[in-house]
């Protein structure tokens, strides 16, 4: 399913979309605009933890043409959920960044695929450090005699929550929508 977003542009964004021409093989810029949202999907969470220190502030733009950007609805919703966390001016300033982000190192690797390459590495090396080693905590309450270790509760029987206060946990589909709420 596609999504049709309207931005609008300057003479630098226009300049930095043609830089790219010759990537994209196409001339329309926002086509190219939309190839490169495509392109940087699975990496759009990480590159926003690399730039959390650019504040989003009100931008002061000279445009001179506003373009019809047709991307999938999946990259949509994911730049709706930068712009609602970082709670930003729009949502147009965050596709701007993106579009210097991959233009700057495009230059700086001369080629798409080794750019795509450091940023698959960036992501990996950044996904094995998050990786924890589990534990069995029933085993360390059973042999250090607790009987309530934060949530848990040890009392012949193994459980998370106390009986008597009711849980919701939410379900959630591929486009960070909830599909399904369960009561515990």
């Amino acid at each position: 399913m596609k999504y049709d977003f309207s931005i609008v542009i300057g003479k630098n964004i226009k300049e930095k979309a043609e830089l790219c021409q010759k990537y994209f093989n196409s001339k329309r810029t926002s086509t190219i605009i939309a190839r490169i949202l495509n392109l940087m999907y699975p990496y759009l969470k990480n590159y926003y933890s690399m730039i959390k220190d650019a504040i989003p502030v009100y931008e002061k733009i000279s445009w001179d043409k506003k373009i019809h950007i047709c991307i999938d609805y999946k990259v949509y919703l994911l730049l709706k959920k930068i712009y609602d966390d970082s709670n930003g001016y729009s949502m147009a300033y965050i596709i701007r960044r993106i579009i210097d982000y991959f233009v700057e190192n495009i230059d700086k690797y001369k080629d798409i695929t080794s750019f795509i390459s450091y940023l698959d590495t960036k992501r990996k090396s950044k996904a094995h450090k998050t990786k924890l080693k589990q534990c069995d905590v029933w085993k360390i309450m059973k042999t250090n005699g607790l009987k309530k270790m934060g949530r848990l509760i040890f009392n012949n029987e193994k459980r998370e929550f106390p009986l008597n206060r009711p849980y919701i946990a939410v379900k959630y589909n591929e486009f960070f929508r909830p599909i399904e709420f369960l009561r515990y």
